[in-house]
């Protein structure tokens, strides 16, 4: 499993933040008011996220990525963003996995699932600096895990979404704040998905 040079993807919402290629890694920063959200309530959305795009293979994969976020204000994270067919630019079907800082000072991973609107749900608490972050596609439907070592996954969510996702962005977000930046490193892309999504592997 050979971990992706960072330098050779693709940098998207370079207007809503900036991207710096260091060794070992990359530091995404998101300028203020950032963030991807299309409220149940009817309130307006929006996609204003900058960060790293993958392209996504034929058949089932995962993705794994660390995020450790400069947590200032709430809902300030770094996130694996899965993008649609019909979801890139903003409008329809997308989801997010987070790692983020609640408005009481707490980090939490959080999974956001649009089909239209979006389902926003609260994770476990994660103590730390960094937090593994895995999407898969099993060939049917999409999973969330997440794990504190990279080596236990735990699974956050199991879900399917319309259309086809094509590109996994990797992002930082500052809704709230002035800004956010996460530091972003082992992200891999690999074939296949976990024989069990709830067994750790």
């Amino acid at each position: 499993m050979a971990e992706i040079d960072l330098g050779t993807l693709a940098v998207v919402g370079a207007e809503y933040g900036s991207v710096r290629h260091l060794t070992g890694g990359a530091v995404i920063a998101a300028g203020g008011g950032t963030d991807a959200f299309s409220p149940p309530d009817g309130g307006a959305a929006v996609d204003r996220l900058p960060g790293l795009r993958l392209t996504c293979p034929e058949g089932p994969w995962m993705l794994t990525a660390r995020v450790a976020p400069r947590f200032a204000a709430a809902f300030d994270a770094g996130a694996l963003m899965l993008r649609t067919d019909s979801g890139i630019g903003g409008a329809g079907d997308w989801a997010k996995l987070a790692f983020e800082r609640s408005p009481d000072g707490r980090t939490m991973a959080v999974s956001v699932v649009t089909r239209g609107v979006s389902d926003d749900a609260n994770g476990p608490d994660c103590e730390g600096e960094a937090l593994f972050l895995r999407a898969c596609w099993t060939g049917a439907a999409y999973a969330f895990h997440i794990s504190v070592d990279g080596a236990r996954w735990d699974l956050l969510r199991f879900f399917a979404l319309p259309g086809r996702v094509v590109a996994v962005d990797i992002v930082a977000q500052s809704p709230t704040g002035a800004g956010c930046e996460v530091w972003v490193d082992r992200v891999t892309l690999t074939a296949g998905a976990p024989e069990d999504l709830r067994d750790g592997s």
